[in-house]
């Protein structure tokens, strides 16, 4: 890939990412929230592809822009777990109470962190790097790193959610980084044709469900207000303990799927 064509989809980039800013401002909808983090992790799973091979990575974030993107995650976490506590029609008013101030104090952050200078740093700093051109060698270096990474994680007896949490992080940007190349390269694309994308991205998403299950499990595991009465405190306390049993359960067999899914790839791939 040519450095010119490089910039021109890291710009594209930032357009939808801006475009996404604006959109949130005006009323921090959980699908436009979700987009523009989509976005960003594109934009970074690009930037690392850029910089296999690299002593250094071609590009950091401003902070005040990942700042933003904290924000807008604390967010939709808060947003989905209010929506599936309702949707099992589960009874914790003091507790729901506790996430709707939860985003009303993180939209007043997004409102302080967010400008279109904020986008503007962010367009300048990616505009004034030097790209050099990108092989297709390379971008096949960048699937197989991460496969081999997440695969000795995985081996291991008994990897931490936060571990495991990495690993997800690692496989979405394969998934963000095939999603790009099958569009913008099919050459490269050619290259990582035996790497299991789809395999992949249904693992992607069940490490990621396991792991908003465990944030809602140790988000009230830990919770405690002055006042909670015993109904819902015996609410907490059942949902705990039945979560707790499932968690390992399906962190088990997620781990399975992971070393399954992560399998040393041919030569040709």
């Amino acid at each position: 890939m040519k450095p010119g064509r490089i910039r021109r989809l890291i710009q594209d980039n930032v357009d939808d990412i801006s475009t996404h800013c604006e959109k949130i401002s005006g009323g921090f909808d959980k699908d436009t929230i979700h987009k523009f983090r989509v976005a960003v992790k594109t934009l970074r799973s690009f930037l690392r592809l850029l910089s296999t091979g690299k002593d250094e990575p071609v590009a950091k974030l401003p902070r005040k822009f990942k700042r933003l993107y904290e924000v807008a995650g604390a967010i939709r976490d808060a947003q989905l777990e209010i929506e599936r506590l309702t949707t099992d029609n589960i009874s914790l008013p003091v507790y729901l109470k506790k996430l709707e101030n939860d985003i009303e104090r993180q939209k007043t952050e997004w409102d302080n962190y967010y400008s279109k200078k904020v986008i503007r740093k962010l367009r300048k700093r990616l505009d004034n790097l030097d790209y050099t051109e990108l092989s297709t060698e390379v971008a096949a270096s960048f699937f197989n790193e991460r496969i081999a990474s997440v695969a000795k994680a995985s081996a291991g007896k008994a990897p931490t959610n936060v571990q495991l949490h990495s690993m997800r992080k690692k496989l979405k940007d394969l998934v963000y980084g095939a999603k790009l190349l099958k569009k913008e390269w099919k050459g490269a694309y050619k290259e990582i044709a035996l790497v299991p994308i789809k395999k992949i991205e249904v693992l992607a998403t069940d490490i990621g469900e396991f792991n908003d299950a465990r944030l809602i499990f140790e988000h009230l595991s830990s919770f405690s207000s002055p006042r909670l009465e015993a109904e819902e405190i015996n609410t907490i306390s059942a949902i705990c303990s039945r979560e707790q049993a499932h968690l390992k359960k399906r962190k088990k067999a997620v781990l399975s799927e992971l070393r399954l899914a992560t399998q040393p790839m041919p030569a040709s791939a």
